[in-house]
C-alpha cells in the first residue's frame, strides 16, 4: 500500500512540476558599449517579453522548458543568444552587434508605417521658430585607460525651426578643464567636443534613418510597446548595411510617442567608420532624448562615446549634455566671436567664470541616462590644484601644431615676367600658376614662410619659383571676422625652361611686399598678396622682368 501511495505521489509531483511557472527577470546590455538595449526579444517556449527602455525585462513562463530550452534573445543587428537556465531566475546578458547576415534589404509593413506617421508628424511636433537652450555639458578623453581629460562647461544652443535648413549654433557661457597630463598633447586633441548635442540632433539634422526618400535603404522592425519616460512608446529597431563602405553598418532604436508620433528619442551606433574627422572610428554611439514644452519638443540630453582606432593606444571620447532651461521668446542668435566652430580644438577654448555655477552640474548629469557610462577621474581635485600651480607646456614636439602656429595655403600666382615681342605667338597664359604654400610661426606674430610656385607647361614653358620670407602678422581688426596685413621680406629663386628653344633661365633675387588676410571661419582666411622685386634676366631667354608678383588665394590655420 504504501509503496502504490508514493508512486501516486511521484505521479501528481512530476505533474506539479512540470505545470510550474516561474518569474525571469533581468537585463539586456551591449557587450561593447554596455549601454541598455530596448525592445529585445526574449522567450522561452511560447512565453515571452520585450525588455524596456532601461534595459530591463520580466515575466512569466513554464519551468520545465525552461530548464530545457533556456532563454532565447534576439534583437536586429546583434547576434543571436541562448542563455541556459539560472537557478536564480536572473538573468544580465550582453549581446554582441553584428551585420554580417544583413545581405538583404528589407523593410517591415508596421515599424515602417509607424516610423511614416512619425516623419509626417516632425513639422506638427518640433519648434517652428527659434529657440535657445542652456545646460551642461562634460568632456572626456581616455587613453590606454590612463591619460585623462575632462572639461565640464555650461554652453548655449541656437537652434533654427524644424524646416529651416540651417545649423544649430553653439557658445559657451563657462567652462574649466581638466587634465592629467598636458592639454597641449597631440594625442588628446580634441576637435569640436562642445558641438556633439548637435551632432546627436537627429531631427534638426534630418538623419537619413528618418528621411522618407532613404529610409528604403534601411531595415526596420517594431518591437512593441514601453514606457519610456512615462510616455507609453513604440520602439522600432533599424539597420544598414553601408555597401559604399564609406561607414560598414549603422543601426539603432527609435521611441516613437504612441499619442503624438513624436520621436522621443533614439540610440544609434556607426560602426566601423573608415573615416571620422582626422582619425577612423571603430564605433560611435549616439543618444538623444526630447522633452516636450507647451506641444513641441525639445532637446533635453544627449549622449556621444566614440572609439578611435590609432595605433595601440584607443583613444576614447565621451560627451554627455542635458538641457537646463529652454527659452523661445527674447532670444537672439550668436556673434561670430563667441560661436563655436568644427574645427576649434577643444582644448584651447578656454572661458572661466564663477566656479560655483559649476558646481551642480554631478547632480545634472545624474539625471541623464548615460551618466554611468562617465568615466570617474581619480583625485579630480587634486588634477586641477596642479594644473593651476604648473603652467609648463608639454615638450613633445607636436605640441607645436596643436597651436596656431602652422598655417599653408593654396593661390593662383601671376609670375613677374611678361612675354618679350619675339614670343607673341605664346599664350600669355604661361605667365600664371598655382602655388602651395607653408608658414611656421617663430615668435608672436612672426613666421617663417616658405612657398612654392609653378605653371602648368603651356606651349612647353615651364616656369617655377621659390620664396624663402619672413612675415609678421598684424591684426588690423581683431573682432569678429579678423583683417590681418602681413609685410614680408625676403629671398625668391625663380627658374625658366623654354623647352622648344632649349633655353634656360634664372634669377634670385632680393623681394618685399605685404599680404592681407580676411577671415571666413576660425581656420580659414581668403588672402592676396603682392611682392616687389628688381632683378634682370640674363640667360637669353624670351621673357622680360616686370618685378611684381600677385597672388589670390585661401589661408588654412591649424
Amino acid at each position: 500500500m504504501k509503496t502504490y501511495s508514493l508512486i501516486i505521489f511521484l505521479i501528481f509531483y512530476s505533474f506539479a512540476t512540470f505545470a510550474q511557472n516561474v518569474k525571469v527577470q533581468g537585463t539586456v546590455r551591449d557587450a561593447d558599449s554596455k549601454r541598455s538595449l530596448a525592445g529585445v526579444s526574449i522567450f522561452s517556449g511560447n512565453n515571452g517579453g520585450t525588455s524596456d527602455s532601461t534595459g530591463n525585462f520580466s515575466f512569466t513562463t513554464e519551468l520545465r522548458g525552461l530548464k530545457q530550452n533556456g532563454l532565447t534573445f534576439t534583437y536586429i543587428g546583434y547576434k543571436k543568444s541562448i542563455t541556459p537556465y539560472s537557478i536564480s531566475n536572473l538573468y544580465n546578458i550582453e549581446l554582441q552587434a553584428t551585420y554580417e547576415e544583413l545581405r538583404e534589404v528589407k523593410i517591415w509593413g508596421s515599424g515602417l508605417s509607424i516610423l511614416t506617421k512619425a516623419i509626417d508628424a516632425i513639422p506638427r511636433n518640433y519648434p517652428d521658430k527659434y529657440s535657445q537652450s542652456t545646460g551642461f555639458i562634460r568632456l572626456q578623453y581616455l587613453r590606454n585607460n590612463s591619460d585623462y581629460f575632462n572639461s565640464d562647461a555650461i554652453i548655449q544652443i541656437y537652434t533654427p525651426p524644424v524646416k529651416n535648413k540651417k545649423s544649430s549654433t553653439v557658445r559657451i557661457l563657462q567652462n574649466r578643464i581638466d587634465t592629467i597630463t598636458d592639454k597641449s598633447l597631440i594625442f588628446i586633441k580634441w576637435i569640436g567636443g562642445y558641438l556633439s548635442p548637435v551632432h546627436a540632433d537627429i531631427i534638426h539634422n534630418n538623419e537619413p534613418f528618418i528621411d522618407k526618400r532613404k529610409i528604403k535603404n534601411y531595415r526596420y522592425q517594431l518591437m512593441g510597446k514601453v514606457l519610456y519616460h512615462s510616455k507609453p512608446s513604440y520602439v522600432i529597431n533599424f539597420s544598414q548595411s553601408d555597401s559604399t563602405s564609406k561607414q560598414k553598418a549603422t543601426g539603432g532604436t527609435l521611441f516613437i510617442d504612441t499619442a503624438t508620433y513624436a520621436i522621443t528619442g533614439a540610440d544609434i551606433s556607426y560602426y566601423n567608420l573608415t573615416k571620422y574627422g582626422t582619425l577612423p572610428k571603430s564605433k560611435l554611439q549616439y543618444h538623444v532624448l526630447y522633452q516636450e514644452k507647451n506641444g513641441k519638443w525639445y532637446l533635453k540630453e544627449s549622449f556621444m562615446k566614440g572609439n578611435t582606432i590609432y595605433k595601440q593606444e584607443n583613444p576614447t571620447t565621451i560627451a554627455n549634455y542635458t538641457a537646463t532651461k529652454i527659452d523661445t521668446v527674447g532670444i537672439n542668435s550668436f556673434s561670430y566671436d563667441e560661436t563655436i566652430q568644427e574645427q576649434d580644438v577643444t582644448q584651447l577654448l578656454n572661458k572661466p567664470g564663477n566656479p560655483s555655477r559649476l558646481e551642480t552640474i554631478d547632480e545634472a548629469l545624474k539625471q541623464t541616462e548615460r551618466y554611468n557610462e562617465l568615466t570617474k577621474p581619480p583625485q579630480l581635485d587634486t588634477i586641477r590644484v596642479k594644473n593651476a600651480t604648473n603652467s609648463k607646456k608639454g615638450s613633445n614636439w607636436l605640441n607645436y601644431f596643436t597651436g596656431d602656429n602652422f598655417h599653408y595655403s593654396l593661390s593662383f600666382v601671376k609670375f613677374p615676367l611678361k612675354l618679350s615681342e619675339s614670343m607673341a605667338s605664346k599664350s600669355s597664359f604661361v605667365n600664371y600658376g598655382f602655388q602651395i604654400g607653408t608658414y611656421f610661426r617663430i615668435y608672436k606674430g612672426l613666421f617663417f614662410d616658405f612657398e612654392g610656385s609653378g605653371n602648368t607647361g603651356t606651349d612647353n614653358v615651364v616656369l617655377s619659383l621659390y620664396a624663402f620670407h619672413l612675415a609678421y602678422d598684424v591684426d588690423v581688426v581683431s573682432v569678429g571676422r579678423s583683417l590681418t596685413l602681413s609685410p614680408f621680406v625676403g629671398y625668391d629663386l625663380l627658374s625658366i625652361n623654354e623647352k622648344d628653344e632649349k633655353i634656360k633661365d634664372r634669377a634670385n633675387y632680393l623681394v618685399y611686399g605685404i599680404k592681407g588676410s580676411f577671415e571666413i571661419t576660425h581656420h580659414v582666411s581668403i588672402f592676396a598678396s603682392i611682392g616687389k622685386s628688381n632683378f634682370s634676366l640674363t640667360g637669353g631667354s624670351h621673357f622680360i622682368s616686370t618685378n611684381f608678383n600677385p597672388a589670390v588665394g585661401v589661408l588654412i590655420k591649424r
